[in-house]
């Protein structure tokens, strides 16, 4: 890949996220000349480029389109962060519209109806708990990037996996417009291989649309992409 390409990926991410010239010189302590000579000519250094790409929340394989080549990293909360986030529901709303869906402060605030000084406290909360890091001119960055699941056998994952499976499957067999969702009960009877293979496909295909996912939010406005919430689950038995 060629450093023009590399360039004119940099200045689409910049232009979907709404991060200005202004704003990144300010966080990479140049000026905004320099950023724009940065920006449109050929010698930008690999050091500059994963500069800019860690300020967007992105790796250097996002940055180079090779996000299929990318693994799905579990990411394992610390005993003290997960309480945090268990025990307070806002502190954990607002850092998942950070870390997951990557929404604006203003968009938080609006959706969760607070004022701009609990919203700070919370950011700050989350920065004392090395969940996200703060930078100039409320430049918020989550400490994990990428492609993540949390990984984790404790109080707030077992939580999200009983209510948010329930809630999905709930809203899928209410949904009136089956052209919005989709809905597969099978009773399948296989080889231990078979079975295994069955697994791993289903795994390579949630993580294939995972990096799609990653890079399609990098690529479209928010307008132009649909939340999709998926919920796959396989027993080793009957029904009955």
């Amino acid at each position: 890949m060629t450093n023009n390409n590399v360039v004119a990926t940099l200045k689409k991410v910049l232009k979907v996220k709404k991060i200005t010239y202004k704003t990144l010189a300010d966080e990479l302590a140049m000026s905004e000349s320099g950023v724009k000579k940065l920006l449109t000519g050929k010698d930008i250094s690999l050091t500059r480029m994963e500069q800019i790409a860690r300020l967007l929340g992105l790796s250097l394989a996002d940055l180079f389109q090779l996000a299929d080549e990318a693994e799905v990293k579990n990411v394992r909360l610390s005993p003290k962060q997960e309480s945090a986030l268990f025990e307070n529901n806002l502190l954990f709303r607002i850092y998942w519209f950070l870390a997951v869906e990557e929404k604006p402060l203003d968009v938080i605030k609006k959706l969760e109806k607070i004022s701009a000084d609990q919203l700070q406290k919370n950011l700050l909360k989350l920065e004392t708990l090395d969940l996200i890091k703060i930078g100039k001119n409320q430049r918020i960055v989550s400490v994990h990037k990428g492609l993540f699941r949390w990984a984790s056998d404790g109080p707030l994952v077992k939580k999200l996996n009983h209510e948010w499976s329930e809630n999905t499957l709930k809203k899928v067999l209410n949904q009136k417009n089956s052209n919005d969702s989709l809905h597969r009960l099978s009773y399948l009877r296989l080889s231990e291989k078979s079975k295994n293979q069955f697994y791993d496909r289903l795994n390579e295909l949630v993580n294939e649309f995972a990096r799609l996912s990653q890079r399609e939010k990098n690529r479209f406005a928010d307008r132009d992409l649909t939340p999709i919430s998926s919920l796959i689950a396989v027993a080793n038995s009957g029904f009955i």
